[in-house]
């Protein structure tokens, strides 16, 4: 290492020498390094690419595979329920078992037998089902009008009636409504508790990634299978609490990490399939240990060699740089020692050593001169007014009014400073207590330029008060009263706004008196915030407030205009308080409906 080291250390200080010598020699180098690990990164990148692609290819088969599985299986419960409830004689035989005792039950099988032929005896028809299909691990069966349920196993085939509810926890289960034939009343329902090994075994011959994660759910979002390699880890957590939250899978989150397929099976099964990114990363890396270590064998070998190479005469030149420095430093007396060179360089040193003794005795009659030129260059400054001048201006105006005595232009000019802060922040969202906060100051200002002609109130749920909604979602229903609705020859002018929490739905409701509109022009708007289109051309505030809290909120959302009792107009906004996550994908939702 010592000796590699002090190679290196020699190697840095010549090649931070600036010659021509050295320049080639970095540059060759560089070309030779670059050509190598372009190579290594096209090959790292293309098996990248192959292994992505396996993993697709992997998760789409596991998907399929596990598809496949759930169908065979569901299409035999289906045929197990049916040879049990096909007929009205078999519900009663059903109703039967499940009321009577085992000897008299036998009886009525028999006397159903002498009366109909058919012998309908429920645990030889469910031990039959075991014979005929290899992958049955229990039958549950429960009737609406019975205590207690039916429970068929392994070990005990035939069956028995057991009191209580059925324990369906952490079993691979299928579960049928058990319907009347003929006046198709749901009278129970039949569970089939399959093997999961097929399907386990299926998954872990199907790759040689690690990493690949599986779940199934059932239509009621059960968990119904769960495999992978490690319990416990961030993906099942996050899988868990969304289906118990909202019952819907975090296909989107997942994607940012894992490869992801997802099948929604006719029968209702949701079918999850995953495969991390990072254990693919981690595999690829396995695969080209080889090939990064050659690599880097491969770059310090040809380093080495042009080291070796250039060294001996990089180290002439150094010495002929060396002296033609000294030179420069003023020691005229420094020769070349021409016994270090060989060839060209050699005889470039003889050259040099002659140049100088011809020129020692006229170099102390010259002076050198060095002439520094600068350019002085001049730039115009350009100022503007930045909002932070406009603020601290209507500031000094409004503590000027107070300082005067005169607070209510103080607090006009408070508000109006308000207004254009809030104007001029770029933010594109804001909290409802924000919103109607604003709107409060600009019916405010009206209120001041029409004093004793405009009241108004506002009035918000607490648990409302951080609700997250578009900037400028109110105000411009607001500013319609003042532009289309105030009769300002009156003097009972008012307008509210009221938002509630009822249920889980938002309801924001803005009253006025004003002047209302005609009942043709109200039933056009009514018609068109129905569209998802809406081109509403004399109506701009409306319709950008429609399409904007609509992209928004998602499919809850709904405005609706009425006339109110006052004959002025009545305003309602209503949509459903939603998580943020659900709020994304009621955006995207809108805006993808927008565009068909």
């Amino acid at each position: 290492m010592n000796v590699w080291a002090a190679m290196f250390k020699r190697s840095s200080s010549s090649f931070n020498k600036k010659t021509l010598l050295n320049r080639l020699l970095k540059n060759y180098a560089l070309i030779l390094v670059s050509l190598i690990l372009i190579g290594m990164i096209s090959i790292s990148m293309n098996t990248y690419w192959q292994s992505m692609g396996r993993g697709k290819i992997t998760t789409q088969e596991a998907v399929d595979m596990i598809g496949r599985s759930i169908n065979d299986k569901n299409l035999q419960g289906k045929m197990m329920l049916n040879g049990l409830t096909e007929t009205q004689d078999k519900i009663n035989n059903l109703n039967r078992y499940m009321d009577a005792s085992i000897s008299d039950y036998l009886n009525y099988s028999y006397d159903q037998q002498l009366a109909t032929g058919n012998y309908l005896f429920l645990p030889s028809q469910v031990k039959n089902f075991y014979t005929t299909y290899d992958n049955i691990e229990s039958v549950i069966m429960v009737l609406n009008n019975y205590d207690g349920y039916y429970l068929s196993t392994l070990d005990n085939k035939s069956g028995d009636k057991k009191s209580g509810s059925p324990d369906l926890n952490n079993k691979f289960y299928l579960a049928y409504p058990i319907t009347n034939p003929v006046t198709l009343e749901v009278l129970g329902s039949f569970y089939v508790e399959f093997s999961k090994k097929d399907i386990l075994d299926s998954l872990v011959h199907l790759t040689s990634f690690d990493g690949l994660s599986a779940y199934v759910f059932s239509n009621t979002g059960y968990q119904l299978l769960t495999y992978t390699e490690k319990v416990g880890t961030s993906d099942q957590l996050l899988i868990k609490q969304k289906m118990k939250e909202t019952s819907q899978l975090p296909l989107q989150t997942l994607a940012e990490t894992n490869l992801v397929e997802h099948l929604e099976t006719t029968s209702g099964f949701d079918i999850l399939v995953t495969l991390s990114n990072k254990k693919i990363l981690t595999q690829v890396f396995f695969e080209l240990r080889f090939l990064m270590l050659g690599g880097l064998t491969l770059i310090l070998l040809l380093l080495y060699l042009l080291y070796r190479t250039f060294t001996k005469y990089s180290q002439q030149v150094d010495t002929i740089m060396e002296s033609m420095a000294l030179v420069s430093q003023g020691d005229l007396n420094t020769r070349i020692n021409e016994q270090t060179t060989q060839f060209e360089l050699k005889e470039l040193s003889k050259g040099i050593n002659t140049m100088l003794d011809n020129s020692e005795q006229y170099i102390a009659d010259i002076y050198k001169l060095e002439i520094k030129q600068q350019d002085a260059h001049m730039r115009a400054l350009q100022s503007q007014i930045s909002p932070h001048f406009l603020y601290n201006t209507l500031e000094y105006i409004r503590m000027y009014a107070l300082s005067e005595g005169s607070e209510e232009l103080a607090d006009v000019v408070y508000a109006f400073s308000t207004l254009l802060r809030n104007n001029t922040d770029q933010a594109k969202t804001t909290t409802l207590e924000k919103e109607l906060s604003f709107c409060e100051k600009y019916v405010y200002l009206y209120q001041m330029r029409y004093p004793d002609r405009v009241a108004y109130h506002f009035e918000i749920d607490e648990q409302l008060n951080e609700l997250v909604l578009p900037k400028f979602s109110i105000q411009p229903l607001i500013e319609n009263y003042f532009v289309h609705g105030i009769d300002f020859s009156r003097n009972d002018n008012a307008i509210s706004v009221k938002a509630c929490l009822v249920d889980g739905l938002v309801d924001i409701r803005i009253r006025d008196n004003g002047k209302g509109i005609s009942k043709h022009k109200l039933n056009l708007i009514q018609e068109k915030l129905k569209s998802t289109q809406i081109e509403l051309h004399d109506s701009i505030g409306l319709q950008n407030v429609n399409e904007r809290l609509r992209a928004y909120f998602g499919p809850s959302f709904s405005m609706t205009i009425i006339q109110n009792d006052r004959k002025g107009m009545s305003i309602n906004l209503s949509f459903m308080l939603v998580s943020q996550d659900n709020k994304e994908q009621n955006k995207a939702k809108a805006a993808r409906e927008v565009s068909q």
